[in-house]
Order: structure tokens, then C-alpha cells, then sequence
């Protein structure tokens, strides 16, 4: 990877814009960051990390670090960095997340990432390239496969983050192990130690629920095979000690020997169900004896009770007969009857009808004299009710002119006003059009004076800029003047006390060199040999001081001075940004105070508001000429309409007076000697109801007197045919519906149970038992049901006791199958956990396996030490001309 060209800004303690070339920088090909603490050179790393994955070096730090402090709040923050790898040449720009003042209003808002990322055809140019993606998700992706490293694996290989280094040196032994790991990314070795000690613990803990399944099972067994005190024993046995084929075999045992119990039970039980079905047969034979000679005995009472009634059962079959024949004879009678009481109805009808005609029109008795048949009058009504309709018809045109004729001479009426009136209209807008030339030229003369009064608005808008920018400039100089003094008061004691904490640090760590051999002294023994000269003789050990100082004080110091350092650069910082800020509002302000500053914004203010109410004004002319054109374009479109309208409204007037004076006279010769049409109509209505009625109540006669003699023919046919001699005969023989019904039923019934005795004495059963007595059965039946109640009793008992052995051998069953589950659980778990068990301890050193006993995480670290001294090497030979070379030791 080869980076080209690096630019950034707001970031971090910069808060302008940078720009580093770094194919100028690696000419050479090696090139120093160098600075005091807190100038930067972190920042500078956070970058190139940044542009590339969107995150700073270290995965300890915030990502709120990237904004700068120190910018502007209209300034962006961004990185664009240049770079090339074997997949091609790119360019990314990418800006954090921040918090931004609003546009618009008060307040701050989030400004979002954002990426772009390019593919250049040359580092010169990097305005033409390709634009590969905008999106973070798919910009993210493209850079991985770029590169070919993600971001752990580039702060691991290429980038070192800060202080890692640092925290090795001084960290205590037992914590160099951890750091090495995080720098040399080999913490997978030990999560892989850690995976594979837990899968050790679960497959102990597998075993151990296989065991304790193995023992529940064996236990359910005995349980359900209700074994014997020594089976039991043998079997809780074989399960406590894992004997996985010891226990199927005892299982197996115990299941045959219930098998054969089982068999001896069910053949008895089958044996006593034998006899049982024997003695219930013969009970049912004698039950079905004693039922057949109950049947025949009622049987024969009910034929003696129907003997004694074959008369009366003879007197109503020849009551039934005769009441039916009338049935059918009734209808005729009753429909004679009917048409004599219709035709005198219709002639009572006919005669008052006749009455109110002629009440009212006295000429219809011309039409239909009395002394005429009734079907001749008929006829003649009809004639007369069709004459009339058809006069009454050819009134509806007149009727309709005669309605509308009030409403036409009002219209002609207002049709005329409206004619008048409209042409006063027309006549009043001529005269206001001959006026309006004159007011449209003053409008234009007022529109012309205020446009150029509203010219110079740009201009003093931008005075108005350019004074409100030198004015916040001026208050942001006065803001900051103390800010700064205070941050120089700040940054000096800062310094001292860095200083301090420096002197007291040294002071602390000589006199810890100092007293150390006072430390060495205190662990001598007598005879032992000491560390330094190897002698066992201690004649002159050295005394400690009044102070001792110890490591932990010494540490407590650095810690003391790292504080005071970081404090310092924090000041220093501070301090550096407000003089930045300081210097850039003095330059944009110019030499103007607050006061020159307040003064010119109120001027250029002024000025700005006198153009823009001049501006307003012109637009509020511009559109009431505009208005005014409209308004005349209107008016001259309304007088042409009224010119229209008043001609097309006159020529419809004439039109009007034209169809008064032809529906007048239509009218006159419609109503003849009535008053109106509407009273001649009336008139006609009335008589056509009239003669309508009237006819129809004499077409009702006729057809009265012709069913009267239909009627007449049918009831002679009927009594000849139902051989009766009068309708009184047949009155006499009917009978209603209810009492036919009843007849009839007790007629049915008679026969129905003469028919069923007859049937149930030919029954083969009850002809079977010939005349055995009903006491003899019954005994016969008592003596059947004590010998079946005996044998039932027996069946119950043998099938009770097969059920019971038959529930134990299949409890016993089903608890030996989950014994042989439980076995072959215990014989796979013992199969999966042998390999896991041998892995983790050759990785954790905790077995025989592993001859170095070195555990897995160990190993790799030598290795990559290794790696590093071979490396180490090959730079120092070169550097020292081969005079020196590392060499890795295992001694402590």
C-alpha cells in the first residue's frame, strides 16, 4: 500500500486546512512524525485510519476527538487521502459525525458522515476520477477489498496505536502476557484455550447427566418390574458402576421370566372366558323362552278382545263409506248455492248503480233503457266510456297551453325589464372606458419613480454583510482577550507544575537506585549465598535509609508527572486555539472597535430597508397596473357581452308575445261552452267513472247468471253419480273434517291390530313353545342366570390377574427401553467426550500429551517473539554493520 496525498481540516487540535504529501515525504524512504507531546502526531495517524475505515486508531478512543474544538462553526470537517494498492489507484473523502449551529433559527443540529470514494487513473489528477460509491455501507466494503486488511487487522500489522508500546514497559510480568496479546492479535489462541476448557467442562457435565440417566432408568425398572430385593440389587449394581452390557443382560432376564408369568395368567383367564360364554348362551336361551310364552299369552287375550267388537267395527266401515260419497256429492250442492246468492248480489248492484247514474247524467238512460237485457247494456256503457275517453284525450294539449299561459305573460314581462335595463348598462360602460387612458399613464409614471429608488438594494445588502461581519469579528476579539489571558495564566502554572512533578520523579527514582542494596541486604540469610557476590559470609550489609523509597512511590511519582504533563498540553492547546481564534476575528475586524462596528450596521441597515420598502412599493404599482389592465380587458369584454345579449334577448321577447297569441286562441276553441278547459276536462272525467262503474257492475250480472246455470248442471250430475236423491240427503250423510278423520282412524286401528295378533301368533318363536306353562320358563330362566352369575365371576378374577402381569411386563418393557436409551447415551457420550478431553488438555498443557507442557497461547507468542527477533535482526545488522545481534533466552 502506497500512500500519495493526505488533506484534512477542523481535525482534532488543527483547526484549519493541512495538507501532507507523503510521496514526498517517502522519496527517501523513510521519513520521522517528530513533535512535543500533544502537537499532533496521533492525530495525524486518527486520520489516515479514519479516511479509511470511518474510526480512529485505537479502539480505546472516542470518536468525539475528530472535531475539532478549535473551528469555526461553518467549517467542515474532513479527511481526503489518496492512496494506491494492487487493485488500483483511490481516492476517499470522509467527514465524522458533529454537531453543527443551524441554519436557520437558534440551536445546533447533527451533521451526518458521509463518504466518497474514487478510482483514479493518475495521483495528479484527482478531480477526474470514477466515482465508485457514496453510500457508507457499500464505500466501507469496496475499501476492505482495496486494502485487503480490515480495520483490526491494519491497526495490528500497519498502524500501531499509541502508548501500546508504553503500557508494555511498564507493566508488571504477569501483565506483559495480556499486552503482547493485544499487540501481536493473538487473543484468538487464548479464547481458543478458553473455548476448548469449557467444551472439556460440558463433556464432563455430559457424562456425568448420562450416568445419573443410567441410574434414574435402572431404578424406573425395578420399579415397574416390581423386581425382587436381590434382582434389584444386582441392577442398581451394574448402573452405579456404568456397566453398560452387565445391566442390559440383568434386564433382559428379568423381562422373560415377566414374559412367561404373563403367559400362564392369560391362559387361565382364556379357559374361565370359555365357560362363561357357555353358561350366558344357555341364560339367553331361557329368556328368550320365557318372552316367547308372555308374547303368546297377550296375544291371545288381544284376539278374544277383538271378537267381541266385530259388529260395531261393521256399523262404522258402512258410516265411513256413505259420509265419503257425500264428501265428493258436497261440492257440487255448495257451489249452487253460492252462484243463486252471487246473481242476486249482482242485480241489487246493477239497480242502485242505475239510480246515480241517471241522478247525474240523465241522458244515459238513452244509452242504456232499463227494459234491455243486461248483457245489451253492457255493451252500450262501453261504447259510451270509449267516446268519452277519447274527447278527453284530445284536451291534454290545451289543458298544458292553458297551465303555462299565466307563466308566459309574466316572463314576457320580465324579459322586457331585463332588455331595458341591460342597454342602460351597456350605454354607463362606454362612458367609464373613455376615461380610464388618463389614470393607466399616472400609474406608470408612480411605477418608474420607485424602481429606481429600489436599485441600489444589492449594494447596501452588501455593506450590510460586510459591517455585521467586522462587528461580530470586533466582540469575538473583546470575548477572547481575557480568555486569553487566563490561558497564558493557566499554561504557565501548568508548566511549573509539570516542572515540579519532573524534579520530584528524578529525585525519587535516584535514591530508589540508591537504596535497593539496603533492600538486597534485608532478604540475606546466614549461609545462604548471596545474589550479587555468591558468597555466604555477610560481615558488612548495607543499612537503609531514614526514607526508604519504594517502587510504589516511584510509580506514584511518574503517574504524578504524567498528569502534570497532560495537563500541560492540555493548556497548551487551549491556549494555542484561542490565540488562533483571537488573531482571525482581529483580521477580519479590521482596526474597527464594537462601537464603529454598531455604528455602521445601523447605517447600512437603514439604507438596506429604505431599497426594500421602496422595492415593495413598486411591486405593490406593478401589480395594481397590472390589476388596472385587467379591469379594462374585462369592462370592454362586458360591454361586448351586454351588446350580445341584449340583441339575442330582444329577438327571444317577439318570440314570446308570438306564442302567447297562438295558445290564446288554441284555448278558446278547446273549452267550448265550459269556463276553461280544465272545468270541460273535469266534467269528462266524472262521466267516464261513471258509465266505467256502471258497466262493470252490469258485465258482473251476466256473468252471475251464467255461473247459476253452470251450478245447476253440476249438482245433478253429482247426486246421480254419488246416488243420492236430494242435496238434503247429502247434508244429512256428511260429516266434518275432524269426525271423517276419527271415523276413520278407529276403523284403521280395528283392523290394523286384527292383522298384527294373526301375525305375532304365526311367529316361529311363540309356535315353538307350544303350551308350555309361563312358570315353567321362568324357573328355567333363574336356574340359567346362577350358573352364568358363577362362571362371570371366575372370568373377571383370571382376566384381572393376566391384566395385572400383563401392565407389569408392559411397564417393565417400556422402562428396559429407556435403560438401553440411556446406555447408548452414556457409551456416545463417553465416545464424544474422549477427543475434546485429549485436545484441551494438549492445549492447556495439562496432560501427558503435550511434552513441552507449553499451552497453546504461550506457544504462538514465542513463535511470533521469534518472528520478531529475525526481523529485529536483519534491521539492527544492517544498522550496526553487523556488529550486534539479538538473541532470545529462556532463563528468568
Amino acid at each position: 500500500m502506497q500512500l500519495h496525498r493526505m488533506t484534512f481540516q477542523a481535525l482534532g487540535p488543527f483547526p484549519g486546512r493541512h495538507t501532507i504529501d507523503f510521496a514526498a515525504l517517502g522519496a527517501s524512504g523513510l521519513f520521522l512524525l517528530e513533535g512535543p507531546t500533544g502537537s499532533g502526531k496521533s492525530t495525524i495517524i486518527d486520520a489516515l485510519v479514519f479516511a479509511l475505515y470511518g474510526r480512529v486508531a485505537s479502539a480505546d478512543a472516542s470518536e468525539d476527538r475528530i472535531r475539532s474544538d478549535h473551528a469555526a462553526p461553518t467549517e467542515e470537517t474532513f479527511v481526503d487521502l489518496v492512496f494506491e494498492t494492487a487493485s488500483g489507484l483511490y481516492r476517499v473523502r470522509r467527514t465524522p459525525r458533529y454537531e453543527r449551529p443551524k441554519q436557520r433559527g437558534t440551536g445546533t443540529t447533527t451533521q451526518q458522515p458521509s463518504v466518497r470514494l474514487w478510482r483514479l487513473t493518475s495521483p495528479d489528477a484527482p478531480d477526474d476520477g470514477e466515482l465508485v460509491s457514496s453510500r457508507l455501507d457499500e464505500a466501507g466494503l469496496e475499501l476492505t477489498r482495496a486494502i485487503g486488511l480490515d480495520r483490526e487487522q491494519f491497526v495490528q500489522t500497519v498502524v500501531l496505536p499509541q502508548g501500546e508500546f508504553a503500557a508494555f514497559l511498564r507493566a508488571k510480568p504477569e501483565e506483559r502476557r495480556g499486552v503482547l496479546q493485544k499487540v501481536f492479535g493473538t487473543e484468538v489462541y487464548e479464547r481458543l484455550e478458553r473455548r476448548l476448557a469449557a467444551m472439556r467442562a460440558e463433556a464432563g457435565r455430559g457424562l456425568d447427566a448420562a450416568r445419573e440417566e443410567v441410574g434414574r432408568a435402572a431404578a424406573g425398572f425395578v420399579a415397574a418390574a416390581r423386581c425382587a430385593e436381590e434382582e434389584a440389587a444386582a441392577l442398581r449394581e451394574a448402573a452405579a458402576t456404568g456397566e453398560v452390557d452387565r445391566l442390559r443382560d440383568a434386564v433382559g432376564a428379568v423381562v422373560d421370566a415377566l414374559g412367561g408369568q404373563v403367559a400362564g395368567a392369560e391362559a387361565l383367564a382364556a379357559a374361565a372366558a370359555e365357560r362363561c360364554a357357555v353358561t350366558e348362551r344357555a341364560r339367553d336361551a331361557a329368556r328368550a323362552t320365557l318372552a316367547a310364552v308372555e308374547r303368546r299369552d297377550a296375544l291371545l287375550a288381544e284376539r278374544s278382545r277383538l271378537a267381541a267388537r266385530a259388529d260395531d267395527h261393521a256399523d262404522d266401515v258402512a258410516r265411513l263409506a256413505l259420509a265419503r260419497r257425500a264428501r265428493l256429492a258436497m261440492p257440487a250442492v255448495v257451489g249452487l248455492a253460492q252462484a243463486e246468492s252471487t246473481l242476486a248480489e249482482a242485480t241489487v248492484a246493477v239497480a242502485r248503480r242505475r239510480a246515480a247514474a241517471l241522478a247525474a247524467h240523465p241522458d244515459l238512460d238513452a244509452v242504456a233503457p232499463e227494459r234491455a237485457e243486461p248483457e245489451v247494456q253492457a255493451k252500450a256503457l262501453g261504447a259510451e266510456r270509449d267516446r268519452c275517453r277519447t274527447a278527453r284525450d284530445r284536451l291534454e294539449a290545451a289543458l298544458d297551453l292553458e297551465a303555462r299561459l299565466p307563466e308566459l305573460t309574466v316572463a314576457v314581462a320580465d324579459l322586457a325589464e331585463r332588455v331595458e335595463r341591460r342597454a342602460e348598462e351597456r350605454d354607463a360602460l362606454v362612458d367609464g372606458l373613455a376615461r380610464r387612458p388618463v389614470a393607466r399613464a399616472e400609474l406608470r409614471e408612480r411605477r418608474d419613480a420607485l424602481a429606481a429608488a429600489a436599485a441600489g438594494l444589492a449594494d447596501a445588502q452588501v455593506a450590510l454583510e460586510k459591517a455585521t461581519a467586522r462587528r461580530q469579528a470586533a466582540a469575538l476579539v473583546a470575548e477572547l482577550a481575557p480568555q486569553v489571558a487566563a490561558a497564558e495564566e493557566a499554561a504557565t502554572a501548568a508548566a511549573r507544575a509539570a516542572t515540579d512533578a519532573e524534579t520530584r520523579a528524578s529525585a525519587l527514582r535516584r535514591a530508589r537506585i540508591a537504596g535497593m542494596a539496603a533492600e538486597l541486604a534485608l532478604e540475606l540469610a546466614p549461609g545462604e549465598p548471596c545474589p550479587v557476590c555468591g558468597g555466604t559470609e555477610h560481615p558488612h550489609p548495607a543499612s537503609s535509609s531514614a526514607e526508604r523509597v519504594t517502587a510504589e512511590v516511584v510509580e506514584d511519582a511518574e503517574a504524578a508527572l504524567a498528569r502534570a504533563e497532560r495537563a500541560l498540553r492540555e493548556a497548551s492547546d487551549r491556549l494555542t486555539a484561542l490565540r488562533e481564534r483571537r488573531d482571525g476575528a482581529a483580521e477580519v475586524a479590521d482596526g474597527w472597535d464594537v462601537a464603529t462596528a454598531e455604528a455602521a450596521v445601523a447605517e447600512a441597515r437603514a439604507a438596506v430597508a429604505a431599497a426594500r420598502e421602496a422595492e415593495v412599493e413598486r411591486a405593490a404599482v406593478e401589480r395594481e397596473l397590472e390589476e388596472f389592465d385587467e379591469t379594462t380587458l374585462a369592462l370592454e369584454q362586458q360591454r361586448a357581452e351586454l351588446d350580445r345579449v341584449v340583441g339575442t334577448e330582444g329577438v327571444a321577447l317577439a318570440q314570446l308575445r308570438k306564442e302567447i297569441r297562438d295558445a290564446t286562441t288554441l284555448v278558446e276553441a278547446a273549452r267550448e261552452s265550459s269556463e276553461t278547459v280544465r272545468a270541460r276536462a273535469a266534467a269528462l272525467d266524472d262521466r267516464i267513472a261513471v258509465v266505467t262503474a256502471w258497466a262493470e257492475d252490469a258485465r258482473r250480472q251476466v256473468v252471475a247468471a251464467e255461473r247459476l246455470a253452470e251450478r245447476g248442471e253440476e249438482r245433478a250430475a253429482a247426486l246421480a253419480e254419488h246416488g243420492f236423491e236430494d242435496a238434503e240427503s247429502v247434508r244429512a250423510a256428511a260429516l266434518d273434517d275432524p269426525a271423517l278423520d276419527a271415523l276413520e282412524r278407529q276403523v284403521r286401528e280395528h283392523e290394523s291390530a286384527v292383522d298384527r295378533v294373526a301375525r305375532g301368533l304365526a311367529e316361529e318363536a311363540v309356535r315353538a313353545v307350544g303350551d308350555v306353562p309361563a312358570e315353567v320358563a321362568s324357573a328355567a330362566l333363574a336356574e340359567a342366570e346362577e350358573a352364568h352369575s358363577a362362571a362371570d365371576a371366575e372370568a373377571v378374577r383370571t382376566a384381572s390377574s393376566a391384566a395385572a402381569a400383563r401392565d407389569r411386563l408392559d411397564g417393565a418393557r417400556r422402562e428396559a427401553a429407556a435403560v438401553d436409551r440411556a446406555c447408548a447415551a452414556l457409551v456416545a457420550a463417553r465416545e464424544a467426550a474422549g477427543p475434546v478431553v485429549r485436545m484441551a488438555n494438549v492445549v492447556a498443557a495439562s496432560g501427558g500429551e503435550n511434552a513441552r507442557q507449553l499451552s497453546l497461547g504461550t506457544y504462538v507468542l514465542a513463535r511470533r517473539f521469534e518472528d520478531v527477533v529475525a526481523a529485529a535482526n536483519g534491521r539492527l545488522a544492517a544498522m550496526s554493520s553487523g556488529r550486534y545481534e539479538l538473541l532470545r533466552s529462556d532463563e528468568r
